[in-house]
């Protein structure tokens, strides 16, 4: 019999993925806790079974692996609270009913811990999970489990288990015969099963030999009964091997291999070999918690008025010279702090600078190093300053300090300079205001790498293209900017591909009409979007005139015309009102969009669509930003998307939406609604240097037509990091 080895694409993924990983983490990052071990779930556990403990808040942690009967798979995990943990996986088994022989499969985890240890007593930790909760249901358990610390290197679990925990060695069953597992449910909620049907009881155990290694046993119900083609399998769709586990007992190690990194080895049953490699990373514990860059300037304390009778007396500003000499030795300061002195309005006693920020990921270390430096250029009459934050071409806050207040406060905790700060909407107009030269008309542009990635598609794991990427932005006056992309792909394995059984030009060739009718009477507006990708020829994804504007206290307007996305060209307008100190926002935007061909840049399909929505946001505290739109989307349903994110003061952020519309469940394809998940972690918290750039993606069910919107930059998220939650969120580094 020939035995199962790793495909290609694992075999490149198990080679090069960590090593690149690690080497954006540094060692000495932080990670869980050196004792938790995440098992083949992604999840603290030993191997296949569960642990109630929890990594710490905040950590993403990943697995890796590949097993001779549990096939390859990898999986994402999240501390979205300390006690709750959520994990996205994807894997791979054999299928003897699928053609190419295999089935691909994503699913979704949840736990939740409902006790915490008590070391001093005799509570040990306790949690609740459901495993599978989305998806087929090929991999679906519930469970309760509780841990306990016996010794500092002796940890012990034990539980009971529904599902696949306990298909073999049950004890009995609370409740009805649990449903067989349907291949048609996928991406829908198994909750007909949850904790239904035989329970098993399991057991595991992890003592840590030394600092680096730990060892694990585990007593587990999963025989495994599907992938050795076992009689007992109630869905007899996968192929036999005929290598039925000896036991049920699992033995496995854990090393340590680096400050952030995991490497395990197990035996499943006596027979079946696996291995697999897991991180954790927590954005809460920097590689450099201080940070690589150069230290602020100090503040510069005022000479006494005897030592400078005309600089106290103000009369230098009668000097027409004195203005235009102090804003261009303060933009060039700001300018080696990452900051663009757009204007600046200067009087006796009172200056107001509006800067841009373009390199420190929290706005309030940016405003800090601003104040630092007002101090060293304006004359000592000056004593009210103010920093005027500019995003999008728009100034969207104040803050007012007073002088002899940063003398006073430097060296002191920053909460004490937030307290006398005030923070107001800027004034629309200012006619003292003087713009610093260059500043607009102003061209921009960068030459640099393309890499899109595309992960997790049920038919491939990996999907990719490189190329070559051209950007420039014109900026005619503040707010009024034209932008493009250009891009040529240079290889990749995203090729072209049409769904269903029409090729790319029978697309081209038909009307908009027949198309509807080939996908069943729904049109495509994202399930094609493959037709987009693998085009040799040079590429526009975005070309568009922008004008954002900031007419009234509280009110910001935005309207984007051209080829706004890669898919979709038109106009989009939309409108938001948002108080700086207001932690709710409410907005709406309209777009008339036509679709754009799958090969020419500025050729268009004849499918055109008017898409509205109406926005709510609110910042709910600690980081959490929630989203609700609701509206028409691109196919011409109506329903609504709600989103949840996550900040982290070093810049990280995680987010996961979902979105319910009135197409039904079958026309809505897999799931029956759209969802999905995106992480975002900056360079400066791996690097250690100062950037606002970022790497990450999105994790979404399969593509369909429904609850699809065009990808605009909404105004909210350019705004939202000078205003008030987002600001003092941050505000630990506004003497960094």
């Amino acid at each position: 019999m020939t035995k199962r080895r790793p495909t290609p694409t694992t075999r490149r993924l198990l080679a090069s993925a960590l090593p690149v990983v690690a080497a954006l983490v540094p060692a000495g990052a932080g990670l869980a806790d050196p004792g938790i071990v995440l098992n083949r779930y992604a999840l603290p556990g030993a191997i296949d079974t569960p642990s109630a403990e929890m990594m710490p808040d905040g950590t993403l942690g990943a697995v890796l692996g590949y097993s001779g009967v549990g096939g390859n798979g990898v999986g994402v995990s999240f501390q979205v609270l300390p006690r709750v943990s959520a994990v996205l996986r994807y894997g791979k088994f054999d299928n003897e009913a699928m053609a190419h022989g295999y089935t691909r499969e994503r699913s979704f985890d949840l736990r939740l811990q409902l006790l915490t240890e008590d070391p001093d007593g005799w509570r040990p930790s306790v949690a609740v999970g459901l495993q599978d909760m989305i998806g087929t249901g090929y991999y679906s358990s519930e469970y309760i489990v509780a841990t306990r610390n016996l010794a500092p290197r002796l940890r012990v679990s034990a539980g009971l288990g529904w599902g696949r925990l306990a298909s073999s060695g049950g004890i009995g069953s609370l409740s009805d015969d649990r449903p067989v597992p349907d291949a048609s449910d996928r991406g829908r909620l198994t909750n007909a099963s949850w904790f239904r049907g035989e329970m098993a009881p399991f057991a595991n155990i992890a003592w840590q030999a030394t600092d680096k290694l730990t060892l694990l046993a585990e007593y587990s119900g999963d025989d495994y009964a599907c992938e050795t083609g076992d009689d007992s399998c109630p869905v007899p769709l996968w192929r036999s091997d005929d290598e039925a586990l000896k036991n049920n007992l699992n033995l496995g190690l854990n090393y340590r291999a680096g400050q952030h990194y995991n490497i395990g080895a197990y035996v499943l049953g006596g027979r079946h070999f696996g291995i697999q490699a897991s991180l954790a990373l927590n954005p809460r514990q920097a590689p450099y918690p201080s940070g690589l860059e150069k230290a602020p300037a100090p503040v510069r304390p005022r000479v006494a008025p005897a030592a400078d009778p005309e600089g106290w007396s103000g009369r230098w500003s009668a000097d027409p010279t004195a203005q235009p000499a102090i804003q261009k030795a303060l933009g060039d300061a700001l300018a080696k702090e990452g900051q663009t002195l757009e204007s600046m309005a200067l009087t006796a006693t009172r200056a107001e600078v509006r800067i841009r920020n373009t390199r420190h990921i929290q706005q309030a270390e940016a405003i800090g190093r601003t104040v630092r430096l007002m101090t060293r250029a304006l004359p000592p009459s000056v004593e009210t300053l103010v920093v005027t934050s500019v995003e999008g071409g728009m100034p969207v806050s104040s803050l007012t300090f007073r002088r002899s207040d940063v003398e006073r406060l430097e060296n002191t905790e920053a909460g004490r300079i937030a307290a006398v700060a005030t923070l107001t909407d800027p004034a629309a107009r200012n006619d003292l205001l003087v713009q610093s030269p260059g500043i607009a008309p102003r061209f921009q542009w960068s030459l640099g790498p393309s890499f899109t990635v595309g992960l997790f598609d049920p038919d491939e794991p990996l999907r990719y293209e490189v190329g070559a990427a051209l950007n420039g932005s014109y900026e005619l006056t503040p707010g009024l900017t034209v932008k493009g992309t250009l891009r040529q792909r240079l290889f990749g394995n995203a090729d072209q591909k049409a769904p269903g059984t029409w090729t790319i030009d029978d697309y081209r060739n038909a009307t908009w009409d027949q198309i509807v009718d080939e996908n069943g009477g729904i049109p495509r507006v994202r399930s094609d979007s493959r037709m987009y990708s693998g085009n040799d020829r040079l590429q526009v994804p975005q070309l568009v005139l922008n004008w954002n504007a900031h007419p009234a206290p509280a009110i910001y307007t935005r309207v984007t015309v051209g080829l706004l996305e890669t898919m979709y060209g038109g106009i989009s307008t939309e409108v938001l009102w948002k108080p700086v100190e207001s932690r709710l926002a409410l907005g709406a935007e309209v777009n008339r969009v036509r679709k754009r061909d799958y090969r020419d840049a500025f050729e268009f399909l004849d499918y055109e669509v008017t898409t509205a929505h109406a926005s709510a946001y609110y910042e709910l505290g600690d980081g959490f930003m929630g989203q609700l739109d609701v509206g028409k989307y691109l196919a011409g349903d109506t329903g609504a998307t709600l989103s949840l994110r996550r900040d982290f003061a070093s810049g990280w952020s995680v987010s996961a939406y979902v979105t319910k519309t009135d197409l039904s469940d079958d026309d809505s394809g897999e799931g029956s609604f759209d969802k999905g998940v995106s992480v975002q972690i900056p360079m400066n918290w791996a690097l250690g240097t100062p950037s606002k750039r970022s790497v990450g993606g999105s994790i979404s069910s399969n593509t369909r037509d429904s609850g699809q919107r065009v990808r605009t930059e909404r105004l909210y998220h350019v705004i939202r990091d000078s205003h008030s939650t987002k600001v003092y969120d941050g505000w630990g580094r506004f003497w960094r």
